[in-house]
């Protein structure tokens, strides 16, 4: 019961900072759509942008629930990359769509990646929460998958300024 009410803390931080991502476009950080995949690029270090979503999670009310090091991981074959996964959420968010259906445990906590491609830019990207619990059918879960769309755009916008 503990792990679901951090999740839907998490998940409610992401609503509370939403209306903040159009803003921050407005000023100037660089992003792209891919369907339903949306990446921001920034012109900061992989490092100075995994710390800036890290705090900015915990100052909006939202936890890391888990992280990746997939870079790391990747150095047992040789490979040298810089990518991070994040599972985010919060558990009073997170209740209010496992009251719906059960089955959004799939998508929920979300998934942001932070990663540095070839030329060396860093990117966060993620898929959008509305598209990924669309298919549930839920108007309710339909409502809250799009303020966290707009939560999750909020935060990657700021991590990469």
């Amino acid at each position: 019961m503990k792990k679901v009410t951090r999740y839907f803390t998490i998940v409610l931080a992401l609503l509370v900072t939403s209306a903040i991502g159009p803003q921050l476009l407005a000023a100037g950080s660089s992003s792209s759509y891919s369907g339903d995949r949306v990446v921001f690029e920034s012109k900061k270090t992989f490092d100075q942008v995994n710390s800036a979503l890290e705090s900015l999670v915990a100052k909006n009310g939202m936890m890391i629930m888990a992280q990746v090091d997939q870079g790391k991981m990747l150095t047992m074959t040789g490979l040298k990359l810089n990518a991070k996964l994040y599972l985010i959420g919060n558990p009073t968010v997170g209740k209010q769509l496992f009251e719906q259906d059960h089955g959004v445990g799939l998508y929920v906590p979300l998934r942001v990646f932070v990663f540095t491609d070839e030329k060396g830019k860093t990117h966060v990207s993620y898929d959008k929460a509305s598209a990924q619990l669309g298919q549930f059918e839920n108007e309710k879960v339909k409502m809250v998958a799009q303020m966290l769309d707009q939560k999750l755009e909020g935060l990657a916008s700021m991590a990469v300024q």
